[in-house]
């Protein structure tokens, strides 16, 4: 019994269309920051990011990458920030 050619090229497309979503997904580089206030924090292509505890107050930190642009959208203020390895963060 033969495969239709239809059949083959389907399962062909949706294995390169799952194999593009994998790569997509592990490209990613965000990271998603509770602030004490409740407001969210997203950062996206920090070199790192995260929580600091200092004498019982928690707050966060960001370090911006040196080689790509980093976006940074502030929750208590609502801003968005815009880090580049050449400018600086504006």
């Amino acid at each position: 019994m033969k495969v239709p050619v239809h059949v083959i090229t389907i399962i062909i497309v949706v294995l390169v269309f799952l194999w593009l979503m994998v790569e997509r997904a592990q490209a990613q580089d965000q990271n998603f920051l509770w602030e004490s206030d409740g407001s969210l924090t997203i950062v996206d292509g920090a070199k790192d990011s995260g929580y600091i505890i200092e004498d019982g107050e928690v707050s966060t930190y960001i370090i911006p990458s040196e080689t790509e642009t980093t976006i940074i959208q502030d929750g208590p203020s609502g801003k968005m920030i815009i880090c580049t390895p050449t400018v600086g963060c504006y």
